[in-house]
């Protein structure tokens, strides 16, 4: 069946796990309680459950944010049409504070599998999210809303974004020092996407109290990111995330490194967005390939610099394209592709040995030629 979910976002950040078995999925999901309604807190939780899910399975999900006033209010969920869920089973639920969180299980058939790098995880390079409005930042001392994002924001991406192994680093990088020779230096580091944010926006709108209230305005937020492919020198994804919730300026003392702050509205507003952000890149990542190099060569054996961090795992049957780059006569790098089957004999984290049936087949690859691995039968 098409799912096809509308639910109030929430503010989330739990457990994502691998499947239970085949085409079966464990996950936990978490919503708050607002206005004292308990069975809407339930629906959400078990949407971001089934959300998560989904996007573990490798399921492309279109996931919309719907705006008023600039404010995300809602949060529609679908599942393309050629995927199928046959189960849900929902294994506990828990009331506790002003949660609900709630753990199920859920059998997911993809009907079609036309995505061929789902399966891998591709790594990420996370640079600190940087501040730039901070002149705004004076109100309620946020000037460390740069780190602190940055860590919500890394937690996202390892609960949203299964497609990706995520380095989050500290310091920030602009998008003019993406020139062609940082990203291939970043790339033979081993990274193949680096994701930049930026903070453009932390003032203060109207005041919404009454004079004998504490001080409470409207306050926006907004972040621009930019997702680059580091091999290809390409940026693949950039969008403006904007909204906006009411500022208590009798809790400004709490700061964004506190759990007070994530719980306030304002907070939650922030969190949201940055959830957004990390099924974003999802969609954008799941069906790239996974990149490597290859590090050394033994006869009838190559090592690689991927393995099971990037979801590589002994018996696996890999395509491997040797990727090689040259000059064409519009000044232009191109690629020659040359496949060939190879299986993973021993793994370790970040590294792998990969054996033909013969040597001969791998007389042509050098070190550090480039390949791309996509799992075969995908």
């Amino acid at each position: 069946m098409k799912l096809r979910l509308l639910v109030t976002t929430c503010c989330c950040a739990l457990l994502l796990s691998a499947p239970v078995s085949a085409n079966w999925y464990e996950m936990t999901g978490q919503a708050p309680i607002e206005q004292g309604d308990i069975a809407k807190a339930k629906q959400a939780a078990i949407a971001d459950a089934l959300e998560r899910a989904a996007l573990f399975a490798g399921v492309r999900v279109n996931s919309q944010q719907q705006l008023v006033a600039g404010v995300m209010q809602q949060h529609q969920l679908t599942l393309d049409s050629s995927s199928e869920i046959r189960e849900i089973r929902l294994l506990s639920e828990n009331y506790g504070g002003d949660y609900v969180t709630v753990t199920l299980q859920a059998e997911i058939l993809p009907q079609q599998q036309s995505c061929h790098g789902s399966q891998q995880k591709k790594p990420l390079l996370l640079a600190r999210v940087e501040l730039g409005a901070r002149r705004d930042a004076i109100h309620g001392q946020l000037f460390e809303l740069d780190k602190n994002a940055t860590a919500q924001l890394s937690r996202h991406l390892q609960d949203y974004s299964p497609a990706i192994v995520v380095n989050a680093v500290d310091y920030s990088l602009q998008p003019e020092l993406m020139t062609e020779s940082i990203n291939r230096q970043l790339f033979t580091d081993g990274q193949q996407f680096v994701l930049l944010s930026q903070i453009t926006d932390l003032s203060l709108g109207k005041q919404t109290s009454r004079f004998w209230q504490d001080d409470r305005f409207e306050r926006y937020f907004a972040l621009d990111v930019a997702l680059y492919d580091l091999f290809n020198n390409q940026l693949v994804f950039q969008q403006q995330y904007r909204t906006q919730a009411e500022w208590n300026s009798e809790l400004s003392v709490a700061g964004s490194h506190s759990q007070q702050f994530w719980q306030q509205p304002y907070g939650q507003k922030i969190d949201t967005v940055l959830k957004a952000v990390a099924k974003d890149i999802q969609q954008h990542t799941q069906c790239q390939g996974l990149l490597a190099q290859v590090s050394h060569i033994d006869q009838h054996q190559v090592a690689i610099n991927k393995g099971a961090r990037q979801g590589l795992q002994v018996g696996d049957n890999v395509t491997v394209m040797q990727i090689q780059r040259f000059a064409g006569k519009d000044g232009l790098e191109k690629m020659h592709k040359s496949p060939v089957t190879l299986k993973i004999t021993e793994i370790s984290s970040d590294n792998a040995w990969a054996s033909a049936s013969t040597p001969t087949l791998l007389s042509h690859l050098q070190i550090g030629d480039l390949i791309s691995i996509n799992s075969a039968g995908l």
